[in-house]
């Protein structure tokens, strides 16, 4: 492949890259259009061609310059992606159907499938979360298992079949230049060296709360636990936007002046629940979409999101795609989006932006942090599982999911769930990464610009600098190339 056929690819991936951004919003914000993604990636797209694969894999083979390869291999992990993406399309099309028109029965109520979630968050009553993980159960057993257990199965045949590895699990990690074996050794080490505090610390949240003991409440409970709102009078939907953009001005980043951010929160009922960052133009238009709840839960949304929206408006058109579009481990963004969501960790944000009384910002800082470690050993339990699943290739089995996340969380997994709750593409590791890397930058931030680094102009030019490198750096190399620090897991 010549240098005028790779740039016809590069220019093909971005353009494609934009209308699967403005798909994902119109899906996002409910709106049937009758257009899935193989309307904009064709079969006889040059992008899905097992040519082009081919010839990028030989490309980079061939390449002596190590920036070029690094480059050529993300154009071609770029191509792979749509590949499956392609070859699972009319299934997850099929999956997204379902998801929409379902409907849980609980004492005659009718529940979306799409607001389980927040409906379980919200929902006080044991004995009717209980009854929801029953409808849940068959639901997934009846219904969703067996359109995710056929994305497995075409999955693995493409990735083997196509682009010759040994399976999924293999891919993931020559698109991370990674190993799963080496994460898996610092996960399990991790989850035993916090075992102590969060059992303990858990035990007395969930007894406080929702009056059981840990070991008799399953993932419905974990959703209600979780869902802090002792505090939400300061947080009324009004005030969303206001709170991020005094956080967001502290820091030299003007919203008000920023036309490339857009924020739209809307309670809109044809909206998807789960709150959304995309990047239509990078550089130049990042839209975030928030369905409110009520409360605290909205500002950790909308916190999460901005600090996607912070890094991503931070990189510079003249950086090539590879290096704006396209990532090898998104571990970098999701660090910079819990940045920000852990500024509710932040007492002095608290008191002085969120504008809480103090002994309410302990409060709140306190069950926020064994949030933070429940979601972390949470999401090393699903990572750990999901590996023992594509390593064994019995999608069927669901005892590694629910031994896995048990042992991480103490809470019971229903195994009719297993497939539902995974990550796609081992994600579950990149949140545990992102947390690692947001302790490592607050932590920089705090020691170089005090704890209300927020508001220093200065702590926005250091996280400028790392943005404007795009997505061209790892977080690893990130943090040792702007704070001179190793990438380590967090402390409790």
């Amino acid at each position: 492949m010549d240098q005028v056929a790779y740039l016809n690819i590069t220019n093909t991936i971005e353009r494609t890259y934009k209308k699967l951004a403005i798909l994902a919003l119109d899906q996002s914000m409910g709106y049937s259009l009758g257009r899935g993604f193989s309307d904009i990636v064709p079969e006889d797209s040059i992008l899905v061609d097992i040519d082009t694969v081919n010839e990028l894999k030989e490309m980079a083979i061939s390449e002596d310059d190590p920036e070029k390869r690094e480059r050529i291999e993300r154009a071609l992990m770029a191509c792979m992606d749509l590949t499956l993406e392609l070859d699972t399309s009319s299934l997850s099309d099929m999956q997204r159907f379902y998801m929409d028109k379902g409907r849980m029965v609980v004492q005659g109520q009718k529940i979306p499938a799409l607001e389980i979630v927040p409906w379980l968050q919200n929902q006080n009553n044991y004995e009717l979360r209980e009854e929801m993980t029953s409808e849940l159960g068959i639901f997934s057993r009846a219904i969703l298992n067996p359109i995710f257990l056929s994305i497995l199965d075409v999955i693995q045949k493409t990735v083997t079949e196509k682009f010759g590895f040994s399976g999924y699990s293999e891919y993931a990690q020559f698109k991370r230049n990674c190993s799963f074996n080496d994460w898996q050794i610092i996960f399990a080490e991790y989850q035993s060296s916090t075992d102590k505090v969060y059992f303990e610390k858990t035990s007395i949240w969930v007894e406080e709360k929702l009056g059981h003991p840990l070991e008799d409440l399953n993932r419905s409970h974990a959703l209600r636990l979780m869902r802090i709102d002792a505090h939400d009078k300061y947080f009324p939907g009004s005030s969303l936007k206001e709170i991020v953009g005094r956080t967001m001005k502290g820091l030299g980043f003007d919203l008000k002046k920023r036309k490339d951010i857009i924020i739209d929160i809307k309670d809109d009922a044809r909206r998807n629940a789960d709150a959304i960052c995309v990047p239509v133009e990078i550089p130049g238009e990042v839209r975030i979409l928030v369905k409110p709840i009520g409360g605290l839960i909205d500002l950790e949304a909308l916190l999460h999101e901005m600090g996607h929206a912070y890094f991503v408006g931070g990189f510079s058109l003249e950086d090539p795609v590879e290096y704006r579009r396209l990532t090898r481990s998104p571990a970098l963004d999701e660090s910079f989006a819990f940045l920000f969501m852990q500024l509710l960790e932040n007492s002095r944000w608290l008191t002085d932006i969120a504008k809480l009384d103090v002994s309410d910002a302990e409060k709140l800082t306190e069950e926020i942090r064994i949030k933070r470690l429940l979601l972390i050993r949470l999401h090393i339990g699903k990572f750990l599982a999901e590996k023992d699943l594509f390593e064994s290739l019995n999608f069927k089995d669901s005892s590694f999911y629910c031994v896995r996340v048990n042992r991480a969380t103490g809470f019971k997994y229903e195994p009719d769930g297993y497939l539902l709750d995974m990550e796609p593409e081992f994600y579950s590791a990149e949140y545990v990464w992102g947390w690692a890397g947001a302790e490592i930058l607050r932590h920089f931030l705090e020691k170089s610009f005090g704890e209300n680094w927020y508001q220093v102009p200065d702590a926005g030019s250091f996280l400028e600098q790392i943005s404007r490198d795009g997505r061209r750096n790892s977080l690893k190399q990130a943090l040792f190339k702007f704070c001179g620090l190793e990438l380590t897991m967090p402390s409790f």
